[in-house]
């Protein structure tokens, strides 16, 4: 089985676009090329680069078996890249898409490391001092500076948990940090294969936009139409 892997998700400066091929045989994801396209802009650059990546495994785009696609939470330019990039590949030669989240992804690993009793929360950064919290398969927004952690053992993960966890962690000897803070090709295809298998909520390949849009409508209205 060939899955094609996109995720644009990671924010700003710091973070990195991923792209790649992951083969499954045998019920495990296997990665044959992976592209980090790290900076600004990786996201927006997926196109020119997949297809070159591609050419690499000697894979047509019409012989891909699966599109698994990071919806968020994240970056809303890097989401909205990625995602019109899999629906244009599912357009063009029929390969289904499907959407995970980056909780969804390292979900099994985290459980497996958290182990029992310990609870799991997986947290991106956001823009304007907040973050983005995947807890139990549920997203949610919260300000750092009021955010309030979970009583009880708590693994922390995600691309903010180092800082979530030195601004309202701290004195608690009760959390762990996690290495992860971002899932890897293999995870993201295997967590599309869960979902596709009926084993976790399927979501639909669209952006996950945790926070109500910024846009507005012009306080006098919209222009008219032109002619």
């Amino acid at each position: 089985m060939r899955i094609l892997v996109l995720n644009g998700a990671p924010a700003g400066a710091a973070g990195s676009a991923l792209l790649a091929c992951v083969t499954v045989a045998d019920g495990e994801a296997r990665p044959v090329r992976v592209l980090d396209l790290p900076g600004r802009g990786g996201a927006e650059a997926m196109p020119a680069r997949c297809a070159a990546l591609l050419a690499e495994c000697g894979w047509r785009p019409d012989a891909l078996d699966l599109i698994a696609a990071v919806v968020g939470p994240g970056s809303f330019t890097g989401l909205r890249a990625t995602l019109a990039l899999a629906h244009g590949l599912a357009l063009g030669t029929g390969c289904p898409v499907v959407g995970v989240t980056t909780g969804d992804a390292l979900a099994p690993t985290l459980r497996a490391e958290a182990g029992e009793g310990r609870a799991v929360l997986c947290l991106s950064a956001a823009r304007r001092g907040r973050v983005f919290i995947e807890q139990d398969g549920q997203v949610r927004a919260a300000a750092v500076d009021s955010l309030l952690l979970p009583d009880g053992p708590l693994l922390l993960a995600g691309d903010a948990a180092s800082d979530i966890r030195a601004a309202r962690g701290a004195g608690r000897d009760d959390i762990a940090l996690s290495h992860w803070t971002v899932p890897d090709a293999a995870m993201i295809a295997g967590a599309a294969l869960a979902a596709r298998a009926g084993g976790t909520p399927v979501r639909e390949a669209l952006p996950l936009y945790v926070d109500p849009p910024e846009a507005k409508l012009p306080a006098a209205g919209l222009r008219p139409a032109p002619r």
